[in-house]
């Protein structure tokens, strides 16, 4: 269900994407020049075809061992997520090691990116992560269309909450121990938001509900 793989080209697209992008108080591109110093919007295509030439076996090797503890995992994350959401997820995902730091995710095709130097209990986080936002949207399209699917999945309310829910649920303690870390905030703007979240989170055990009074406190 859930598979990691090498894809250089989407590589190029992260670069071109994040190396000027900043959202809630994070700097991609910052994030991108401190572990690529030498890298710009000239020479990319040529240093992302070099880099990746000199560093496949232990891209490779990263691929395959977080293959391995995924297949550990998934089966129990997927039963603690149907007790959440109510939904089987029966899609294929798609997620691919990357030399950039920015772990984006792109709903349209389910597929995700980890930074290959994380450390494996940092990797798992991002696809566990990752895994969530589109189970997270996918439940708002079957079940909330008119409230959510005019709204932006990549910044604005939804894409706050999504972000915010993601907190939550990856603390609560099933999925505590099967990531085998805290869910931490990533976005330093969000945190005044987290706790206003968390309080409608503690009110309601009906995730309809909890979804539609969220988004009215993060007009």
């Amino acid at each position: 269900m859930i598979n990691i793989s090498i894809n250089k080209k989407l590589d190029f697209e992260t670069y071109n994407n994040f190396k000027d992008f900043s959202i809630s108080g994070i700097d991609f591109g910052a994030i991108i020049k401190k572990d690529h110093p030498l890298i710009n919007p000239d020479n990319f295509r040529d240093y992302i075809d070099l880099y990746y030439k000199n560093n496949i076996d232990i891209l490779e090797k990263n691929c395959n061992e977080l293959n391995i503890l995924i297949n550990e995992k998934q089966k129990a994350f997927f039963v603690a997520i149907k007790e959440i959401f109510g939904l089987d997820d029966g899609k294929k995902i798609q997620g691919y090691i990357s030399i950039f730091n920015c772990n984006p995710r792109f709903v349209d095709s389910n597929k995700f990116q980890v930074f290959y130097k994380k450390e494996i209990n940092d990797k798992i986080e991002v696809v566990f992560h990752e895994i969530l936002h589109f189970i997270f949207f996918d439940y708002c399209s079957k079940n909330l269309p008119q409230e959510t699917n005019h709204l932006n999945k990549n910044s604005g309310k939804l894409w706050e909450l999504s972000e915010i829910i993601n907190v939550i649920i990856l603390n609560l303690p099933k999925f505590r121990g099967l990531i085998g870390k805290e869910e931490k905030l990533f976005y330093p703007k969000l945190k005044e938001k987290l706790l206003d979240i968390q309080n409608v989170w503690s009110k309601h055990y009906d995730m309809r509900q909890f979804i539609l009074e969220s988004l009215i406190i993060l007009e």
